[in-house]
């Protein structure tokens, strides 16, 4: 069984540009702290240079995923509920032209996580088990700081 999320980026003009729907390890501890080792030791400018390029997926583009078959994840690992915090490695490396931008609305229906990187504020967001912790992107906490804030053991 999944622990699903909701992982958002906004980029530092305020436009939410990644709303990526997750289905396993939404826990904190899992995806949450993913997201915070991508944050500490990522190359946060090729990442946002290429957040800059991704767009919103068109419908002929998932016309064309769907003409794959079972396949489609093979060939468009970003577009999957399996990629999970492993999509902002994906971007930071060019490999995302498009994203299918997963509505809050939705999502706040069947998520139990949601983790949101900011630029224009320049926070890292993460919401589990009614517990909500803000942390600055210059001062990210240790991945033990980060457990204790979000009371996940």
């Amino acid at each position: 069984m999944g622990t699903r999320h909701l992982q958002v980026v906004i980029n530092k003009e305020g436009k939410k540009v990644i709303s990526q729907y997750g289905q396993w390890d939404g826990y904190p501890s899992g995806q949450g702290r993913e997201i915070l080792d991508f944050l500490k030791n990522g190359d946060m400018k090729s990442y946002q240079q290429n957040l800059a390029k991704i767009r919103e997926i068109t419908p002929k583009e998932v016309d064309k995923i769907n003409k794959w078959g079972e396949n489609w994840p093979d060939f468009f690992p970003y577009m999957s509920r399996d990629c999970g915090a492993r999509i902002h490695r994906l971007i930071e490396f060019g490999y995302v032209p498009f994203v299918k931008l997963t509505s809050q609305e939705e999502a706040d229906k069947w998520c139990e996580g949601f983790y949101t990187i900011d630029f224009q504020k320049g926070v890292f967001i993460s919401e589990f088990g009614g517990v909500t912790a803000t942390f600055n992107l210059n001062e990210l906490p240790t991945d033990e700081e980060y457990i204790t804030a979000m009371k996940d053991e």
